[in-house]
């Protein structure tokens, strides 16, 4: 939804201000400066729950019913990341983006309950996460603090995850909203946008299949800070 509105008034600034020539003809202009930006930076991903599960054998008799062996518990843990994003500047407040990033969260499962009391026991594997989404992004211009613009972004895209020795490989969907502040670098010179800026985002990433598989839609909280350049 939040993707659809952002589209449309991205397509409602699409015609950009009309100006007259001396014959009366009017013209269109797009948005002044630059049109590209490229971007990169790090940050964080946060851990996510994917779920509960009993390992059950069926029992002998009538009416059978489940046997408990042990129950396990698994997490996707926190983990740093790397960001990596190409944008195209479609209006003075549309940006339409696509991003990669690069992350190595642990796929944790603890065992608990076993049958025969064995003690519990945590199992740990490493992975390599990358998630190459696109999305748009709008800023707010008029509710600046200074250099600091907020805006608000949403998107979606695939993600694959690689265990530990390239032993598995699980595909999988994303989908994130959020929103973030972008300052400018440097002085404004003759109305000429300035080339470089920090941006930093706090966005919901919503995964599903995948590592993720079974477990639904498994939200988590991803933040990243990043420097651009724009020509």
């Amino acid at each position: 939804m939040l993707v659809a509105a952002l589209a449309c008034v991205g397509a409602s600034e699409l015609p950009a201000r009309a100006q007259t020539r001396g014959n009366g003809t009017a013209t269109r202009s797009g948005p002044s400066g630059p049109r590209f930006e490229v971007g990169g930076g790090g940050g964080a991903l946060g851990p996510s729950a994917l779920g509960d599960a009993d390992a059950d054998l069926r029992a002998n008799g009538a009416q059978p019913s489940p046997y408990r062996l042990f129950s396990s518990e698994t997490r996707l843990g926190p983990s740093a990341l790397l960001e990596a994003r190409v944008g195209y500047r479609i209006t003075p407040r549309i940006t339409a983006e696509a991003r990669l990033t690069v992350g190595q969260p642990s796929l944790r499962s603890a065992l608990s309950a076993d049958v025969e009391g064995a003690s519990f026991v945590v199992a740990t594997v490493a992975t390599t996460e990358y998630v190459l989404d696109g999305g748009v992004v709008m800023r707010l211009p008029e509710i600046a603090f200074g250099r600091w613009v907020p805006f608000i972004s949403g998107g979606a895209g695939r993600t694959r995850s690689v265990y530990d020795r390239r032993v598995l490989i699980e595909n999988g969907s994303d989908a994130y909203a959020g929103g973030g502040f972008i300052a400018a670098l440097g002085s404004r010179r003759a109305g000429i946008a300035a080339r470089t800026g920090l941006r930093v985002d706090v966005r919901l990433q919503v995964l599903n299949g995948g590592v993720a598989q079974d477990a639904g839609a498994v939200p988590r909280v991803v933040a990243t800070g990043s420097v651009f350049v724009a020509f």
